[in-house]
């Protein structure tokens, strides 16, 4: 029987001549390795022995020396740690002493601004090693009201110091870089005697200059003192220097931890230490007596019949992988190769069948010329249309918004702009719409012509996008999709220099397409698919487990050639569902956000009594999963099972999420020991703040989910698929019983109010400034966000389609439908004719 296996064909110069090749197909034997193996047995007799004799000449001296340095270092070190310690405790103490000063009691008595800030500066010359003092009433509901911005707090770091102290949460001092130089800071909350009620927080703030003055040594300098930090960041532990005092030679720090804080001392000692302590060792006079007993381990290789065993097992291998058939490897060593093979013979099956992607239609009108466009000179007769322009992509109706002229003027802005960045290559990937194919064409001429080379990676999902732009050294790119919009609209997310581009690099790339100020040169085009390298990594990564049964509903989107290949190469059984690839979407609409689109996925779930099933939107970056008993989970929901999954193996991991998730999300984050970040909504926003925190979980409620964690921090529902069956193949419970531990509330799904793109930021910025909640907690992060005792609210203007955005939470429905009536009586009192579907 003979397999072919897919591979590159051309041939390599060497010593195998041409028909060698052919004969072989490029696999030749070269030496015995059984053979080998006998003579590397004899091998082990003899390095026990020569492993001892370099053992008594050359390490055992050292090696006391080196043990007796790294007893007397790390004294030191545990030494200055307690210091330290101590000091933290004393600045503490003095801290409590300073505020229960008469003075500062009758300012937190009366919480009069004014007062407070006489205080603070008063409590300010009792510390002249800070360079700041903050004193912060709390509110009656047990927090700093910081709802509004920092109130002058430097950063985020200092704010969850406040807000930790508030909660009664333990607060440790942290260290962080500020306008160039390192700053500490610690928080402590105080009650006034007479008072309960009335409590605030003390925010005390140094400089380096301070923690370098606790390093110094009374006797002097003997070594290297070093305050390190410890901090999490892409799934690892990272120690940052904060100061330092001293130097130290060539040898292994000590470390001792700092108790009661997240700073540990390394303590390098001098050579001047090195040497005094190296006089204390003598090397030993007397030789003992070595007794080295080397037993011969037994080699089983016989090679007469290791051979026949292995033609035997690796015709097995090769039947079995071909006929796909139930397979029992004798020799574990071979278990991989089977494996592999079995994957290569099913991916080959799977990427060699083109027959379920439906040829583009090419939807030319009056917007697109019969005649293919090579060029555009000069600026743009008629103004680009002003809607295509989104807040971090482009997207508009194909036809009439992103004719031919449009597309060539985009796609030489966006090359102008990456060569200024020292881009030269752009890879370029398209979904299924049928207008993908033109928009490519033109978009590739475009970027040629501006002097960029591109890389077309095919028809692929957008992650995949993402994942050539971090494993190719092309850093840019752009990806042709209209993602989640009907078939009718396309549109373009860019990538430049790593960075998922936003709001103001789009009105970049608008005024250079309007201007016409394009760089010029020839540029290469190369073809390169990166289908196979990405499903190779995710099933590196993933470990399934036990195999679970699931339902894949492609939509007729781009993940339809490739979500089910990937599922399967893990190890699960795949039912498909819509997954032929078919820009026109006959089935269903590619936006998975509206649960009327997944009634059939609900159904194929249920009917085929799978563990659960998952709906992408057009282009994958996105998805939605459904239970075995047909219930849809909401996003935020799906967060906190990565959440628990990601912070209990990450303690103190950044979690980012949008405004439109759960405040269980968050609550549910904190108890896990990580700490939840609300941010802006808008994939390329949620990707900025995760590099800027060092996130290791970011999701929207939409459905974009963002692995730092083992993965590369983009949106991609097929790898968040992968992530989520490998937690349930490691549990005992299904998924709805995994669910039904988590908190609930009663919520609503998120609400589209229809308002035309030209008139929905201001009729928000109208609702910002007139709305009045008397009993909540504004937040005007991203749009207006509020929280009440028993829920929260948030209306904001969509960035993707002309409308405003809702969703509601409360405890039950009765609040729930207090916090809708209190929106909706806000909003009507700012725009009566307002058609409100809540």
């Amino acid at each position: 029987m003979k397999l072919k296996l897919p591979g590159n064909s051309k041939s390599l110069p060497g010593k195998v001549s041409t028909d060698e090749q052919r004969s072989s197909h490029g696999v030749n034997a070269q030496g015995n390795m059984l053979r080998a193996s006998l003579l590397t047995g004899f091998a082990v007799v003899l390095v026990p022995l020569l492993l001892a004799i370099a053992y008594l000449a050359l390490l055992q001296a050292p090696a006391q020396k080196s043990a007796l340095i790294e007893q007397a270092s790390d004294g030191y070190a545990a030494q200055q740690a307690r210091y330290i310690g101590d000091s933290i405790a004393t600045l503490r103490s003095r801290v409590d002493s300073a505020v229960r000063s008469p003075l500062a009691l009758q300012a937190i008595a009366e919480q009069n601004p004014a007062d407070i800030r006489l205080v603070e500066q008063a409590m300010l010359d009792y510390f002249p090693e800070a360079v700041s003092l903050r004193l912060l009433p709390l509110s009656d509901m047990g927090t700093a009201d910081l709802a509004g911005g920092f109130e002058g707090l430097r950063n985020h770091i200092e704010v969850d110091l406040v807000r930790r102290v508030s909660n009664n949460e333990p607060a440790e001092p942290e260290a962080y870089q500020f306008e160039g130089q390192w700053l500490a800071s610690l928080a402590q909350v105080t009650t006034h005697p007479r008072l309960p009620s009335r409590r605030a927080v003390v925010l005390l703030t140094v400089d380096a200059s301070t923690l370098e003055a606790m390093l110094s040594y009374p006797q002097g300098m003997i070594g290297e003192f070093v305050l390190e930090q410890r901090v999490y960041s892409e799934g690892v532990d990272r120690d940052i220097r904060i100061a330092s005092q001293g130097s130290g030679a060539t040898f292994n720090a000590s470390r001792a931890d700092i108790d009661e804080t997240p700073w540990r001392i390394l303590f390098t000692p001098s050579a001047t230490l090195i040497d005094e302590v190296s006089s204390h060792v003598r090397p030993p006079y007397e030789i003992l007596a070595l007794v080295l007993a080397c037993c011969l381990a037994g080699f089983f290789l016989a090679l007469q019949r290791s051979s026949k065993a292995l033609e035997s097992e690796i015709s097995r291998i090769v039947d079995g992988a071909e006929h796909r058939t139930a397979l029992d490897v004798h020799i574990p060593q071979l278990v991989p190769l089977a494996k592999d093979l079995r994957k290569l013979t099913l991916r080959r099956a799977r990427m060699g069948n083109t027959s379920n992607i439906v040829p583009a239609v090419d939807t030319r009108t009056a917007g697109s010329s019969n005649t293919a466009m090579t060029s555009v000179e000069g600026p743009a007769t008629r103004g680009l249309p002003p809607n295509i322009f989104r807040a971090y992509d482009i997207r508009g109706i194909a036809d009439s918004d992103l004719d031919d002229e449009t597309v060539f003027r985009i796609g030489s802005a966006i090359a102008t702009i990456a060569g200024e960045l020292g881009e030269q290559t752009l890879c370029i990937g398209y979904d299924g719409r049928a207008s993908s194919s033109r928009i490519k064409g033109v978009l590739e001429k475009a970027i040629l012509q501006a002097g960029r080379d591109v890389i077309d990676i095919g028809l692929v999902p957008t992650p995949l996008l993402y994942f050539a732009t971090s494993l190719l050294e092309a850093k840019s790119g752009v990806m042709i999709t209209g993602s989640h919009n009907p078939a009718e609209y396309n549109g373009m997310k860019i990538v430049l220099k790593g960075q998922t581009i936003a709001e103001g690099t789009i009105e970049k790339i608008r005024n250079i397409a309007q201007t016409g100020r394009f760089s010029k040169g020839t540029g290469h085009l190369i073809q390169r698919d990166v289908v196979s390298e990405y499903l190779d990594e995710v099933v590196s990564d993933i470990a399934i487990a036990v195999p679970l049964k699931i339902v894949v509903d492609a939509g007729n989107g781009a993940t339809g050639h490739i979500a089910p290949a990937l599922l399967e190469e893990l190890g699960c059984e795949v039912i498909p569902l819509f997954c032929e690839v078919d820009g026109r979407f006959p089935n269903r609409s590619p936006d998975t956000s509206n649960e009327d689109n997944l009634s059939a996925l609900v159904r194929e779930v249920v009917s085929n009594d799978a563990d659960f099933g998952v709906a992408y939107d057009g282009d994958g970056d996105r998805l939605v999963v459904v239970t075995g008993a047909g219930k849809i989970i909401r996003s935020d929901t799906l967060m906190m099972i990565f959440a628990r999954d990601v912070v209990t193996r990450n303690p103190g991991a950044d979690v980012v999420y949008d405004v439109k998730c759960s405040r269980n999300l968050a609550q549910l984050i904190t108890g896990l020991g990580g700490r939840p970040v609300l941010w802006k909504t808008g994939h390329a926003l949620m990707k900025e703040k995760m590099v800027e925190t060092g996130a290791l979980l970011g999701g929207e409620f939409s459905g974009h989910i963002f692995f730092g964690e083992r993965w590369y921090g983009f949106d991609d529902g097929m790898y968040a698929t992968g992530r989520l069956a490998e937690i349930l193949s490691s549990q005992d419970q299904n998924l709805d019983d995994f669910i039904a531990d988590l908190p609930i509330a009663v919520s609503t799904p998120e609400i589209l109010i229809p308002v035309p793109d030209d008139e929905k930021f201001a009729m928000m910025q109208k609702f910002i400034d007139s709305a009045r909640f008397a009993d909540g907690k504004p937040n005007n992060l991203d749009g207006l966000r509020v929280d009440f005792q028993d829920g929260w609210g948030l209306l904001r203007a969509s960035n993707t389609g002309p409308a405003l955005t809702a969703r509601f939470e409360a405890g039950d429905e009765a609040g729930l439908e207090r916090i809708r009536t209190l929106f909706r009586e806000q909003l009507a009192a700012v725009a009566p004719d307002l058609t409100m579907p809540f």
